[in-house]
């Protein structure tokens, strides 16, 4: 950096017109609220603000912008930080300062991380809970249609062998049971299937779909035999459809493919990953209670004990004890898919201590 005759600081730079590969030799002069650029060929004087600099990156060449495509790169970063200072302007940036320190870039880093922490943890399920509420009925149909076909296909499901009349009983016990005060009883679709490679469970889709197994039913025969055992475990999946459970977990799953899915309106894409992201679908502790208490108080509203599910978990949780070992070499291996449902004893425990309701 030099000076001029009438000693004002001025400083080599290189210009471009923005039009052209054409590079200039000039010198820049900052005179407190305007900037000059001459050189040979160019002669410019305006207005200076600090929005015009691009921020310092390390030792890369800042750029010094105009309105007109035009800009300047300067190379000298001490004397033009000088000559700024010396105008009365700020020399860098907060971020750029901020940048050049280490233990910044670390804190900065820190706070990033716990921001997609707590993103994770809390807006997540929220902005999941809201995009499920905007997914029409005849979408979640759809999903339904598209996972039960999928499990058709690879032969997973077979046809019921259940009797109509079994299967009439259990459907009409649930359909006649009422929801009390305050709580909702969602639309359902009961759907009995044969599958010795599921093995007993029943398990709620999106569009209301309650997909029983036949092994279930056979389970709950065992002794101690109690055929509302399997009505216990329905009113628990018919809270996994009150509270959308299964919808906001596919979406809490892939929540941006689903929002922009939403938002454009093109269903195709969405469709194409619903069976597999249905079959991996693995509810949380939370979820898990919100279903339980939503089986507790609609058991308890039609005078039937909570211990029905309570009973039931336990049988599923001793069947499985047992049928564990020799499924990890299952050829579907379908128990890690469908241990939708973690069997433990608090869940248990709670169930158990209450009351009918008089």
């Amino acid at each position: 950096m030099h000076t001029t005759s009438n000693s004002l600081p001025m400083l080599e730079a290189i210009y471009f017109d923005g039009h052209s590969a054409k590079k200039w030799p000039v010198t820049i002069t900052l005179l407190k609220d305007n900037i000059r650029v001459e050189g040979e060929g160019v002669h410019r004087q305006e207005p200076f603000t600090p929005a015009m600099l691009s921020s310092r990156l390390g030792n890369a060449p800042r750029q010094l912008h105009f309105n007109d495509g035009a800009y300047c790169v300067i190379q000298d970063h001490a004397a033009f930080e000088k000559m700024l200072e010396d105008a009365g302007h700020q020399s860098r940036s907060t971020v750029s300062v901020l940048e050049s320190h280490w233990r910044y870039a670390i804190i900065a880093l820190l706070l990033t991380a716990a921001a997609i922490v707590a993103a994770y943890i809390w807006a997540l399920p929220v902005v999941a809970d809201e995009v499920a509420k905007r997914i029409p009925a005849h979408l979640t149909a759809q999903m339904d249609q598209q996972t039960l076909l999928l499990l058709d296909k690879t032969k997973t499901l077979q046809p019921s062998i259940l009797t109509l009349a079994e299967q009439r009983s259990i459907r009409d016990q649930l359909s006649a049971l009422k929801a009390p005060a305050g709580q909702t009883k969602p639309e359902f679709e009961l759907i009995f299937r044969n599958s010795e490679a599921i093995g007993p469970n029943a398990f709620a889709l999106p569009g209301g779909t309650i997909l029983v197994t036949d092994q279930l039913v056979k389970l709950a025969n065992q002794s101690p035999a109690d055929a509302r055992q399997v009505i216990g475990v329905l009113t628990h999946e018919l809270g996994h459809i009150y509270h959308r459970h299964a919808l906001r977990q596919f979406v809490q799953g892939s929540i941006v493919a689903v929002a922009m899915t939403w938002y454009l309106g093109d269903i195709s894409s969405l469709l194409a990953t619903v069976p597999t992201a249905m079959l991996q679908t693995k509810y949380s502790r939370e979820l898990e209670n919100q279903a339980d208490d939503y089986a507790l108080h609609m058991l308890q509203y039609n005078h039937i004990s909570p211990s029905v599910l309570a009973d039931m978990l336990m049988k599923l949780e001793r069947h499985y004890a047992i049928k564990m070992p020799e499924k990890k070499d299952s050829k579907y291996a379908l128990d890690e898919y469908f241990s939708t449902h973690p069997l433990t004893q608090a869940r248990i425990k709670k169930l158990q201590g209450q009351h009918v309701e008089k």
